[in-house]
């Protein structure tokens, strides 16, 4: 069983479905609600990795993730082999995305349309809803994105319901180096944190 920290309610069902795509199973995940909550939590996490496994997953948001880890971590010593940063470049829905068609087929979008390498993408979260702005479903256009561009009522829902059910988290993996790596380390953690 390992533990679970994401930054917001809409990477709730992604963090399991990675996770269950690594062989192990979710005991308690927290929601942060946002990375200035997330961020100077990580050294508590640290700590409580030394007792059950932990993994924190943060989006980059275009920055370097290997500068970012390094400056989360930055005074944090030594860290426990039982924490688990994963940074999620550039943030979960360009994840989401990687799945081309699951994506395509759940959004109501043409599959072309959906970015080949959505780690590339500038603001992966703004493409996502450009994306489902343009879809054949008006349920997907009122309840995922607003007239001004912004994140719609069911956005939150609509996120998990597809990260839940229709992801293909191997599909994904395949287009996403940060996203197959994160599988391999979730794989590798202890069962206990020491």
């Amino acid at each position: 069983m390992i533990n679970v920290v994401v930054e917001g309610q809409s990477d709730e069902q992604m963090a399991r479905a990675v996770v269950r795509a690594a062989g192990r199973s979710v005991d308690r995940l927290v929601i942060k609600r946002g990375k200035n909550r997330l961020d100077p939590s990580i050294r508590n996490y640290n700590r409580a990795a030394q007792h059950a496994p932990w993994v924190v997953f943060r989006d980059s948001d275009t920055q370097c993730p290997v500068k970012l880890h390094a400056r989360l971590t930055r005074g944090i010593a030594p860290i426990s082999p039982g924490l688990l940063l994963r940074i999620v470049h550039p943030m979960s829905e360009g994840w989401l995305m990687s799945d081309r068609r699951g994506f395509a087929d759940y959004f109501k979008v043409r599959a072309v349309d959906v970015p080949l390498n959505p780690e590339t993408l500038q603001n992966a979260k703004q493409t996502l809803l450009e994306l489902c702005s343009r879809s054949r479903s008006r349920a997907i256009r009122a309840e995922m994105v607003t007239a001004t561009g912004q994140t719609g009522p069911l956005y939150v829902t609509r996120i998990n319901e597809f990260a839940a059910s229709a992801w293909s988290v191997e599909t994904a993996a395949a287009s996403s180096d940060s996203l197959n790596r994160a599988i391999e380390r979730i794989r590798q953690l202890p069962t206990t944190g020491r």
